[in-house]
């Protein structure tokens, strides 16, 4: 009996044993996994949206990492890395630039949002394509505030004086004016187009019209918008006709300012700078000033 006590004994010893290394080899396997999960933490990957694309004013450089441009009218801070930085020194400050960025936050306990520049463009009103300024001598200012609403939210934004043949306009940063083709153009995608025919003093609606369906026809179904059905902008329109297809919108508006009237042929790909087209278009082409009544008044 003795040794069958001395048996059972030794078999329950063992038994707690390896009981008590399982436990310790367990905490040791969890704390190494814990240990693990912290560092990932610690050193967290970066993430980022999707590339955006902005238009703005080139304010300068911050420091070798980082530039400031007016973005929506206010000072915003990107970052840049070294191909960008000796691209930047050239550029002007006041400059009209399109640029494509994206924002990029680093995860952890104390998470930082930047904004990342990617690719950098001085606007080609900037490199001698837009005309700029040539008004003073009309008495026109070279700049002013422009009215626009965006997305329902109304604001002013600084434009600048360009001239056609016989009238002159305001544009936002970011377009662009080709005086031999009377084409404003969007600095980002110059698909993004109107442009500006300046009617004689007999010009019929109705032949404008039909002349209008016919091309527009080879875009889409064309239709005839009145009232509401219209940018409340161009409601004063004689005549507003747009198609459209898969791809594009295209609208021919037809319309009187400063006692001139105007046929506008927009041309609108369906894209990313779809919605803020529209309204910056429309407001640079109400600015229109005729520039024979200045003559006539001088």
């Amino acid at each position: 009996m003795k040794k069958i006590g001395l048996l059972i004994f030794a078999l329950l010893f063992t038994l707690m044993f390896a009981a008590c290394s399982n436990d310790g080899s367990n905490t040791s396997a969890n704390s190494g996994n814990e240990a693990s999960g912290n560092g990932r933490s610690q050193h967290a990957s970066e993430h980022s949206s999707k590339p955006q694309h902005g238009l703005g004013t080139f304010v300068g450089m911050v420091d070798n990492h980082s530039i400031e441009i007016e973005m929506n009218g206010q000072p915003t801070v990107f970052q840049i890395d070294e191909k960008l930085a000796s691209e930047v020194k050239n550029i002007k400050q006041g400059a009209s630039v399109t640029y494509v960025y994206y924002e990029q936050v680093t995860q952890g306990s104390d998470p930082i949002k930047q904004l990342v520049l990617n690719k950098i463009t001085v606007s080609a009103g900037d490199s001698g394509k837009t005309v700029k300024g040539e008004g003073s001598e009309d008495g026109l200012p070279p700049a002013k505030k422009l009215a626009v609403e965006l997305e329902g939210v109304k604001e002013e934004r600084n434009a600048k004086l360009v001239k056609g043949h016989g009238y002159g306009l305001y544009l936002f940063d970011g377009f662009s004016f080709d005086a031999a083709t009377n084409q404003l153009q969007m600095d980002y995608d110059p698909k993004y187009h109107v442009e500006i025919v300046k009617l004689p003093s007999d010009y019929s609606v109705e032949e404008f019209s039909k002349e209008a369906k016919s091309e527009l026809s080879k875009t889409g179904k064309v239709e005839e918008r009145k009232g509401d059905e219209i940018d409340k902008t161009m409601r004063d329109a004689s005549l507003f006709l747009i198609a459209s297809s898969d791809t594009l919108t295209q609208e021919y508006i037809l319309k009187e300012i400063d006692g001139q009237a105007y046929a506008f042929k927009v041309n609108m790909p369906h894209g990313e700078a779809s919605e803020g087209f529209g309204p910056l278009a429309f407001a640079s082409l109400n600015s229109i000033v005729n520039l024979s009544n200045l003559k006539d008044h001088s």
